[in-house]
């Protein structure tokens, strides 16, 4: 099956207060989203990379992309995350598609791998870790009730999918999920899992910023 990858690198990513978009932002003297495609560069089976960014970034985008991966689409996201990825869906043209964050810098081949081959055999997959800190439930403003966490699990991209699969629960879904995997949910698919990779951060606060920069420098 061929293989296309999506990075996401359109959000504006408020909680890093920033001026500047976080996928933009410099770790180890590049934007961090050109780490992640660079490692999808690596992996033989895909076949295609989407980057997708804000309009005012393509530019910028196809720049900074082009020395690590000459023929990636760089293509102009939407409001929403479910708009940038659907903008990215419907740009590749691979049988399976790959979504990534592009604020996950330090994702590897081999996790890429593992998706991938999940996605091949299920239609949908996505990368997970176990919850370790004790899960509460809210209900105004106070603790409610203790969550099973065995039952719980934090969620990671790249999550992997069949393409006319995503493509028909994103163009449903509702504007205003977080995850891709959520569309599929809605409309009753089934989503398989694979193991996550603790490295495999998303970047949202400038703590997390300032451990990979710590983090790129020890590798």
């Amino acid at each position: 099956m061929s293989t296309s990858a999506v990075v996401l690198a359109a959000g504006r990513g408020e909680r890093m207060r920033s001026d500047v978009r976080k996928a933009f932002l410099e770790l180890a003297g590049r934007p961090l989203f050109v780490r992640a495609v660079e490692t999808f560069a690596r992996v033989p089976q895909v076949e295609e990379i989407v980057v997708v960014v804000h309009p005012d970034d393509v530019r910028t985008a196809s720049s900074a992309v082009g020395p690590i991966a000459p023929r990636a689409r760089i293509v102009a996201g939407g409001e929403t995350r479910r708009d940038s990825s659907l903008a990215g869906i419907r740009a590749s043209t691979g049988e399976i598609a790959l979504i990534h964050d592009g604020c996950r810098p330090f994702v590897t081949a081999q996790l890429i791998e593992r998706v991938l081959g999940e996605a091949k055999r299920h239609g949908a997959a996505v990368p997970v870790l176990p919850s370790t800190e004790t899960l509460y439930h809210l209900a105004d403003g106070r603790l409610a009730r203790v969550l099973d966490r065995a039952s719980v699990v934090r969620a990671q991209t790249p999550q992997g999918f069949s393409r006319p699969l995503i493509l028909r629960c994103l163009e449903a879904a509702d504007r205003d999920i977080t995850d891709d995997a959520s569309a599929l949910l809605a409309q009753g698919e089934p989503v398989f899992v694979v193991e996550g990779e603790a490295s495999n951060v998303k970047l949202t606060y400038p703590e997390d910023l300032r451990w990979a920069r710590t983090f790129a420098a020890s590798e």
